[in-house]
């Protein structure tokens, strides 16, 4: 396979993961257009992380919500300044160490949303929300300590899960793998497979993305 041909199923994978959070959270299976994937490809051959995209997706459809709007979402199009200035954000965690400057944040106000943001009904949350609290640095060295920890959380939100809830992940994943299969390369589907499960996990648990830069710890919902 040439240089090429793996942009292109890295680009479709990740075009893949958008569009099925797209479809859950517009309640309709409407698939993407190819504008929307003109769209996808650009945030991916950028270097916008999947995570934030879907994040970012969360919050607007929980912002309509709220707001009471009954007009139905229908295209990329409506997140993409949203999702752009996400990442904007985010890079400034890079920037200050390239560029010798300091960007203001509020580390510690972060770290007190998001650990606040934590589901009273999580496993361990305690622990978690007084490991949060615990952290101390800089960005960089904050936001790779709370990688860590979502990492860690996911792991022993698995490991929980009873057999009856594995199979109805499992379930759920595979029907969206059918419905997928024409555009899926068998050689892709173990991974596909594995993200749309640590999805469904993260939904279960209400668990949000644990990131100075999620919508959480930025205090936005």
């Amino acid at each position: 396979m040439t240089a090429t041909d793996d942009n292109s199923a890295a680009d479709h994978a990740y075009f893949r993961a958008i569009e099925e959070v797209f479809i859950r959270l517009r309640g309709a299976p409407l698939l993407l257009s190819p504008t929307d994937w003109q769209i996808a490809r650009g945030w991916h051959r950028t270097g916008i992380p999947l995570d934030l995209v879907c994040s970012t997706l969360e919050e607007l459809f929980r912002q309509r919500a709220e707001a009471g709007k009954q007009s139905t979402v229908r295209s990329l199009k409506y997140c993409q300044s949203a999702v752009e200035r996400a990442w904007a954000a985010r890079q400034e965690l890079a920037a200050p160490a390239a560029r010798g400057e300091r960007v203001e944040m509020d580390i510690g106000a972060r770290l007190l949303s998001l650990a606040t943001a934590l589901p009273d009904s999580l496993p361990g949350r305690d622990r978690l929300h007084r490991e949060i609290l615990e952290l101390e640095g800089g960005m960089q060295d904050v936001e790779h300590e709370l990688s860590v920890l979502d990492r860690k959380v996911m792991e022993e939100l698995r490991a929980g899960i009873t057999p009856e809830g594995t199979a109805e992940i499992e379930r759920h994943v595979e029907a969206v793998l059918v419905r997928l299969e024409s555009r899926l390369p068998v050689d892709e589907r173990p991974a596909v497979r594995e993200r749309l499960f640590d999805q469904a996990v993260r939904r279960r648990a209400r668990l949000p993305v644990l990131s100075l830069f999620s919508p959480e710890a930025q205090g936005e919902i």
